[in-house]
């Protein structure tokens, strides 16, 4: 069987890696690379990322794929003695101000060493395929080009975002054009695009919904529930409320956490708490005491981030999970949670009623309003918990990454 060459970037790899931020589009990336590398009719190879880099994604691959995986332009053993150096030479950079001045030369020789080992690669190769799972492609030769939409926040909610952010965006959208083709996470999102970049046509964008991770499931052992509860200072004696989002003003958490508190104040409760998870809590704490004058001590918990493997733990032992965003391109959060077997309230706008379906309780998303009422919804009626519960885990079974990366490799071999 002859097999089509498949260039995958690792540029969002290598940021998550970098940055210790391994969640969002990292883990999309991951996920569907892990899918693409086992199918029989692809020979992938990854993107050559920084060299100072490329040994540590290459480790955590092995890692986590099982497999060595082929870099373009490939890691030579001559590359990576002189990564090693180079990496060395950086780190007595930062630290030792006063051979700064030595160590730059020696540093600057190094790189033009290493540029002209790139010159002798054989950079003529010709890939049948590009994907590209956020960044605008590269100007690798390639015969098909493949880039993911996540969503147009940034060009809906400017001012959400830090001029980084922006300049990605503009970046990957000053490149599309009519050859390239585009995997859309929605079909929200793919409307968005059509309708803010007419450059776009509706044959050039195939729609492949996200998915939740296996380690996402329904945790019934109770000794579990409670050693993560313990592990995350949540108390026992209670019941909880879970979120988990950032902090970006478009995910809604000053209300969800405020008409929270004047729930829970309207209907005198004194066993529930809302659990919050992610997020840097001394900004929050100040926007939200601007909000309401008084919050009930303990009522609001701030776990921080959370281990990926206490992750499902959480979902499943709480009563519901709330993500009301004004806008998301998919909303992984409430799959995940679905797939744990948790009650899920999100918006009903942009692409949630797509993930969520009828398995959840659907608001606007600037009603403080219908927030209280769907508290009260799901607090005084277990029967409508549980059958949520039920419903989200059968309708979470309708996505999978195998399912995606099928779609994506069924269009890619066209």
């Amino acid at each position: 069987m002859n097999k089509k060459t498949l260039l995958f970037d690792t540029d969002v790899l290598c940021l998550g890696i970098s940055k210790g931020n391994t969640s969002g589009i990292f883990c999309v990336s991951l996920n569907i690379l892990k899918e693409l590398i086992k199918d029989n009719h692809l020979q992938v190879y990854l993107s050559s990322p920084p060299l100072r880099k490329k040994k540590y994604l290459k480790e955590f691959l092995k890692k986590e794929l099982g497999q060595d995986v082929i870099f373009y332009p490939p890691l030579t053993p001559r590359e990576c003695k002189i990564g090693d150096i180079y990496e060395k030479i950086k780190f007595f950079k930062e630290r030792k101000q006063y051979l700064k001045k030595f160590l730059s030369v020696i540093y600057l020789g190094i790189l033009k060493k290493l540029n002209s080992f790139r010159k002798s690669y054989d950079l003529d190769k010709v890939f049948d395929l590009y994907l590209s799972s956020f960044f605008s492609p590269k100007s690798f030769k390639v015969k098909k080009k493949f880039l993911f939409l996540y969503d147009a926040t940034p060009y809906l909610y400017p001012t959400y975002f830090d001029s980084s952010i922006l300049r990605a965006f503009n970046d990957i959208v000053s490149s599309f054009n009519k050859d390239d083709y585009y995997f859309s996470i929605s079909e929200n999102t793919k409307a968005d695009f059509l309708r803010y970049f007419p450059v776009l046509t509706d044959k050039q964008i195939k729609v492949t919904p996200l998915a939740a991770s296996e380690s996402f499931y329904h945790e019934t052992d109770k000794q579990r529930l409670m050693a993560v509860c313990e592990k995350y200072n949540i108390p026992t004696d209670k019941k909880y409320v879970f979120s988990l989002c950032t902090l970006e003003p478009r995910k809604n958490l000053i209300r969800a956490v405020k008409t929270f508190v004047q729930f829970i104040e309207k209907n005198k409760i004194t066993d529930l708490i809302f659990v919050l998870g992610g997020g840097h809590w001394n900004t929050f704490l100040t926007k939200l005491e601007g909000e309401i004058k008084y919050i009930p001590d303990g009522l609001i918990k701030k776990v921080g981030y959370v281990d990926d493997a206490d992750l499902a733990t959480l979902y499943s032992g709480a009563e519901w999970f709330v993500y009301t965003s004004q806008y998301e391109g998919f909303g992984l959060p409430p799959l995940e949670a679905m797939q744990c077997g948790c009650p899920v309230i999100t918006s009903n706008n942009s692409s949630l009623p797509e993930v969520v379906g009828n398995a959840g309780i659907m608001i606007d998303w600037d009603s403080d309003e219908q927030h209280i009422k769907a508290y009260e919804e799901y607090y005084f009626n277990k029967d409508l918990r549980d059958a949520n519960a039920a419903k989200g885990m059968e309708r979470a079974k309708q996505f999978s990454w195998q399912k995606t990366a099928n779609l994506i490799i069924k269009e890619m071999m066209k």
